[in-house]
């Protein structure tokens, strides 16, 4: 996860929610951690570090949900950017659970996931600490999965059909970019 903003918007599209399947077991569970940087084009160069920790849960579902892997992750991470002529900055940074609570078997291989992530996944303050935005709550999320029929994680993702979100998110609507021309160009 080294784009960790990017990331998030992904993970917004494929989110989860709170309660794991009952017909699911732990296959893997890992604490993680991480950095990373990169230098972000926003008319004028940025520099990007960061770093996230979280844990991460793999389930593997039995009887009429075999072959299907959902999972949760809970996490954050905090990342600088940094306009490299002047110094300015401002903070990215959040927190989180997403979780696919439920995968039911739609025909074959393809299952209908519903997901949710929530928390405060993206807050943007400003050099002196202040909050300048702030996502929260939640956002739902159900879409097709096909597995692949091989029985290990992984596959392809199908159509969304239902989005949902409670609470403000403007990141949704946002590129990072926007707050660093807002905040430290020039």
């Amino acid at each position: 996860m080294k784009r960790i903003v990017m990331g998030l918007v992904a993970l917004a599209l494929v989110a989860t929610s709170i309660v794991a399947s009952a017909q699911a077991t732990v296959r893997e569970r890992e604490k993680y951690e991480g950095t990373w940087e990169f230098e972000e084009d926003c008319g004028f160069p940025v520099d990007v570090t960061g770093a996230e920790s979280g844990l991460f849960i793999l389930r593997e579902g039995k009887n009429q949900d075999d072959g299907v892997f959902p999972y949760s992750v809970r996490f954050e991470y905090r990342e600088v950017w940094t306009n490299r002529a002047t110094g300015d900055w401002f903070v990215i940074r959040g927190h989180g659970l997403f979780n696919e609570v439920t995968a039911t078997r739609v025909e074959g291989n393809v299952f209908e996931f519903r997901s949710v992530e929530a928390g405060q996944p993206f807050v943007v303050e400003d050099s002196d600490g202040n909050v300048v935005e702030r996502n929260r709550g939640s956002v739902r999320v159900t879409f097709l999965f096909d597995n692949g029929g091989d029985d290990e994680p992984g596959g392809f993702f199908g159509d969304v059909i239902d989005f949902r979100v409670a609470g403000p998110h403007p990141s949704l609507d946002k590129h990072p970019c926007e707050y660093a021309v807002e905040l430290i160009d020039g």
